[in-house]
């Protein structure tokens, strides 16, 4: 084999070159002030001249197809359990003769379980492989519900319930999706999350089929069936997943890469720049010991000490105002619509303003929708519309900042284990929703007082929103610990 001047010999068997390469890849990184980076890369020949980079870009970006995955498979588990399984509620009370407070004490128990395993999910998301975990997840999310449609007891039912939370906490994007979405989007990141998080959206007004189905199977056999989806269609889902896009050839927003790039560590792109992913950020025990994580913690917990239980109880408290089963399912599924316009809306003004800003209002409209809620009649269809309107905008609003603030606050190096542990605390203080809706009904045969409670709530929390860290002081951070 002879050996060209023009090229660059690969390998060596004993004294003969194995191979040549015409080209190789030059890559420069350089340390610039404000926490950027500035990276460029050339093709360099062997006789010194440069070549141009060919780059060659699929029509669409692979982080879009995670994307749309996250929406699918959070349609299909807000269907068969977040929203579909109130639908079960009351036909489950009927059947077993148990209390409100007993049955409604299994979700509390529910979310207690989402929120201590929420920061195990977020560890595993990031020492093992996002795909596994959301793939595990659908698994015994599925088996769950098949469980469900078999209990003949009250333990049973927490049993099974619980198997499906255990689930559900891997599967959903409250930790997994998120993640996911928010390393393969940078300067997009905002609305890619708004997108990611639209399943809930579409899943509402189909929860109008889940009646149809609990009217014509019983609900034990509609359970089963939608146990089974979840396997059907969560596991293709699953396996759309993937980590980071530097692992697969691509940067983040799907961006070319070989010009300069001036790379930000506080989770967003300068103007004109192309964005990369530069991994710095605080650990979990340095993010656990901010000011912002717990501060963070109670802003997004508080108001879910309401809506959690609000969103068990909706469907039989509207039908405690003299609406049909239907009727309330639709304005359940109607506030889930409506949350759309806040998860995206939210998401695109997140990239564009203050994020606190938007934050206070995203938790100013869920309690101006709930004031309008106690004393409705039957009849009453504007104003349990505008109160759907006003709950779902800011309640969908929340769901996209959590993962963003997060990515914002505390940079990407830990980004799973932290997502986990603020969802983890959230989740925790949301904990007592469920049963305190519940004792109040029991105790005085409305829900209005548990309603004015969650109002106040929501309300004493906006104060905190301006004690978060503004963007310039949270890269200040970054830099700094990370």
């Amino acid at each position: 084999m002879r050996e060209s001047p023009s090229e660059y010999p690969i390998g060596w068997c004993g004294h003969q070159p194995i191979g040549y390469l015409k080209y190789i890849l030059i890559v420069e990184v350089t340390y610039a002030p404000k926490s950027y980076h500035y990276v460029s890369c050339s093709l360099l020949s062997a006789d010194g001249r440069s070549a141009p980079i060919v780059n060659k870009r699929p029509r669409l970006f692979y982080g879009w197809y995670i994307v749309g995955s996250s929406v699918a498979m959070n349609f299909y588990l807000s269907v068969a359990f977040f929203q579909g399984f109130q639908v079960f509620f009351l036909p489950i009370l009927r059947e077993f003769g148990w209390s409100r407070t007993l049955t409604s004490s299994a979700f509390s128990l529910r979310q207690l379980e989402s929120g201590l395993l929420a920061p195990v999910v977020g560890f595993l998301v990031d020492r093992l492989s996002p795909r596994v975990v959301i793939l595990l997840g659908a698994i015994i999310s599925g088996a769950g519900l098949v469980l469900m449609s078999y209990v003949t007891s009250l333990w049973t039912f927490y049993v099974a319930l619980l198997i499906t939370s255990v689930g559900t906490s891997g599967a959903s994007h409250g930790v997994s999706w998120a993640v996911v979405v928010s390393n393969w989007f940078n300067r997009l990141r905002g609305r890619a999350l708004g997108i990611a998080m639209l399943g809930p959206v579409f899943s509402g007004p189909l929860v109008i089929l889940v009646v149809l189905l609990e009217e014509s199977l019983g609900w034990r056999g509609a359970v089963r069936l939608l146990g089974i989806g979840v396997w059907i269609f969560g596991v293709p889902l699953a396996l759309v997943a993937r980590d980071r896009p530097e692992r697969y050839g691509n940067v983040p927003d799907g961006e070319a890469v070989g010009d300069c790039e001036r790379i930000g560590t506080d989770g967003g792109t300068p103007k004109g720049a192309t964005p990369n992913t530069v991994l710095s950020g605080l650990t979990a025990n340095q993010a656990i010991r901010t000011r912002d994580f717990w501060a963070l913690s109670i802003l997004l917990g508080a108001p879910f000490m309401g809506v959690s239980g609000l969103f068990v109880h909706l469907i039989p408290l509207l039908e405690d105002g003299g609406y049909t089963t239907r009727e309330a399912a639709g304005f359940l599924g109607l506030i889930f619509l409506l949350s759309g316009i806040g998860r995206v809306g939210a998401g695109i003004l997140a990239d564009l303003v203050d994020r606190r800003l938007v934050l206070a209002a995203t938790l100013l409209l869920p309690a101006l929708g709930l004031m309008l809620l106690p004393g409705s009649g039957p009849s009453e269809y504007s104003r349990v519309g505008i109160f759907a309107l006003f709950l779902g905008i800011g309640w969908g609003g929340l769901m996209t900042f959590r993962p963003f603030l997060v990515m914002q606050l505390f940079g990407s190096r830990a980004l799973g284990s932290v997502q986990g542990m603020v969802q983890g605390v959230a989740l925790g203080l949301g904990l007592a929703g469920p049963v305190f809706y519940g004792w109040v009904f029991d105790v005085q045969k409305s829900y209005d007082a548990a309603l004015y409670v969650s109002i106040a709530t929501m309300l004493a929390v906006i104060p905190l929103v301006f004690s978060l860290s503004t963007p310039r002081m949270a890269a200040l951070r970054i830099t700094q610990e990370g």
